[in-house]
């Protein structure tokens, strides 16, 4: 049997992390209900983050738990040359070298969630929908966590989302080692033991959940109707379609030329908006359509607050100079 290609540093060996590796993600399990029932966008916002840690230590871990067994690389490099220069591999065999993982790829996983994720989807550990979805939530994170321009009133149903997948995962995982007995036992010891506890208590209500992020749809596209309408009156634009020509080439013009292109676009995301009210066969299926209309709502929406505040602050000084200011 040719030699095994040696262990991640961070695999889940027992003999190194004994039952703690299990323990500290029940207790982040234990934390993550707590913020998701809290009710306020704080505890969500801590929620949402807590979620994404959790993922990226399993889907890390299932990643490790994958290729654990693939031959070593020298061995892959021999073997490829020997079948290259015309020598006969057994089936078996060929398909370890077709299949193998290389260290460029590893690196690539290693850096990437979306990387990690494409890999478990060609294994069969995901499917396309569940990895498009866990892809997009990883996003929303970031979105989250590093700009804070995730919109407030949406967090809480990605919170229920990233909890029912999370828990998926979770109960999935199949680690190379279990845990033996010891002299130090631990309340937790397989991923088996936390499978259910990152939904306990959750009402997972496709329908309702439909409901709100068709509610929430609904509440953006209109923004985008009413930004669009706006800047084709501050534009001039005619029954022609003909803008004012008198009308400076400025960044101003140029934002709201950016928002009437998107006017063909209005109808389609209006029909897609209403449409997420009858995705309800799964939460994945729920989830893809209104990503793909996220997608497309995201590009245009800085030009849409960019304009409220501008509109804001044109009110502002209206009623500041009616009062004399």
């Amino acid at each position: 049997m040719p030699p095994m290609q040696p262990f991640a540093s961070d695999w889940d060996r027992v003999t190194v992390h004994q039952a703690e590796q299990w323990n500290w993600l029940a207790v982040e399990i234990t934390e993550i209900r707590r913020c998701a029932e809290a009710g306020d966008q704080a505890h969500d916002r801590l929620a949402l983050i807590l979620l994404d840690h959790l993922v990226e230590v399993i889907v890390g871990r299932e990643v490790n738990a994958q290729l654990a067994f693939q031959i070593a690389d020298s061995v892959i490099v021999e073997m490829r040359e020997l079948r290259d220069s015309g020598g006969e591999l057994d089936e078996q065999l060929s398909r370890l070298v077709d299949e193998h993982v290389g260290p460029d790829r590893r690196k690539a996983m290693d850096d990437h969630l979306h990387e990690k994720t494409k890999f478990l989807m060609q294994r069969g550990v995901l499917t396309a929908q569940e990895r498009e979805v866990l892809d997009r939530l990883h996003q929303y994170r970031n979105a989250a966590y590093h700009r804070d321009t995730l919109e407030p009133d949406l967090i809480p149903e990605l919170v229920v989302a990233y909890r029912v997948l999370a828990n998926e995962l979770v109960g999935r995982h199949k680690p190379i080692a279990w845990t033996m007995a010891s002299s130090d036992l631990a309340p937790v010891t397989t991923p088996q033991q936390l499978r259910g506890r990152l939904v306990e208590g959750v009402d997972i209500d496709v329908k309702a959940m439909a409901r709100r992020f068709h509610d929430h749809a609904v509440k953006r596209v209109q923004a985008v109707f009413a930004a669009v309408a706006t800047a084709h009156q501050l534009l001039g634009i005619n029954s022609s379609g003909e803008t004012d020509a008198s009308l400076p080439d400025d960044d101003m013009a140029r934002m709201l030329t950016g928002l009437t292109d998107v006017s063909k676009h209005l109808t389609s995301w209006g029909r897609q908006a209403e449409g997420l009210k009858s995705k309800t066969s799964s939460l994945t299926g729920l989830m893809i359509p209104f990503i793909n209309l996220d997608r497309a709502l995201s590009r245009i929406e800085p030009s849409v607050r960019r304009l409220d505040m501008i509109l804001d602050w044109w009110e502002q000084r209206r009623i500041d100079e009616l009062r004399g200011k």
